[in-house]
């Protein structure tokens, strides 16, 4: 059976998430992926397809490639290393905030939620000696069955296996670089370069689009995905001080999503009450 619509769920606390994640993972025969959102409106959809005004399929084909022969020129000076191929270039540009067709996911559900409390737009004020948060919209963690993704975005191939990696013949077709018109249709889930700590530490993973520019969510909804392949978990703002308040309490801080001197200044910062 196939849903006309994301399921939504509405989780009051932290405890209830943790709950929701485990009835969702039990109906589940692979792990599940989250990708957490400061802004309940924020679509599925990769930088690279989030142009102001470069919207067609052959704009975005040639911004592609002017972004990553850009990135070719003038990045050989600060490399570690020569980059092996277009594959690497693209989870470079991607790590260092360059518009991809990559859309970044997590392993780690408490990771998916820490992005979601974290960077939701809040107010603060002291009362009583202590910080009090108040938030104006609604968080959002989007929870993915990468398996049940592409097994029917690839249908069409008779694709019955789970998740793809470089080199994947599943893959080739949305390679960088990639004309446009040769690519796959539906987003992939993908395992993409362990190329920093910070993607180890967020036990990181990716889907990457080809030539839908729709974001998942509408994919979902026009290509009648399974049900219970793609949810949203919307957290109101009246639940999320006390939700921030627990995934910092049980350990995932800024110095263990960003384990580098930014996430330890970071975590400094809001220790010491300069956030707001």
């Amino acid at each position: 059976m196939t849903a006309a619509a994301v399921a939504e769920k509405r989780p009051k606390s932290f405890q209830d998430f943790v709950a929701l994640v485990e009835d969702l993972q039990g109906k589940s025969d692979t792990s599940l992926w989250f990708r957490g959102s400061g802004k309940g409106t924020y679509k599925l959809l990769p930088s690279l397809y989030r142009h102001r005004s470069r919207r067609s399929r052959a704009e975005l084909e040639s911004l592609e490639r002017e972004l990553m022969t850009r990135f070719r020129q003038r990045s050989i000076p600060f490399l570690a290393r020569p980059l092996a191929d277009e594959w690497d270039m693209l989870f470079f540009m991607q790590h260092y905030g360059i518009p991809t067709r990559l859309l970044d996911w997590t392993e780690n559900p408490f990771i998916g939620l820490y992005f979601a409390v974290m960077s939701c737009p809040f107010s603060g004020k002291m009362a009583a000696g202590k910080a009090v948060l108040s938030f104006s919209s609604d968080a959002v963690v989007w929870i993915l069955d990468p398996t049940a993704w592409n097994r029917h975005a690839l249908r069409h191939q008779g694709f019955d296996r789970g998740i793809l990696t470089p080199g994947d013949e599943a893959l080739q077709s949305y390679k960088p670089l990639t004309r446009f018109s040769d690519m796959n249709v539906q987003p992939v889930a993908i395992y993409g370069a362990y190329n920093s700590p910070r993607i180890v530490a967020q036990r990181g993973a990716f889907t990457i689009f080809g030539q839908n520019t729709l974001g998942m969510d509408r994919t979902f909804d026009e290509e009648r995905f399974p049900t219970g392949c793609l949810v949203k978990v919307v957290f109101e703002p009246d639940a999320l001080a006390d939700i921030r308040k627990s995934i910092l309490k049980h350990g995932i801080t800024e110095s263990v999503v960003f384990p580098d001197l930014e996430g330890l200044a970071k975590e400094i910062n809001r220790d010491f009450e300069f956030e707001y």
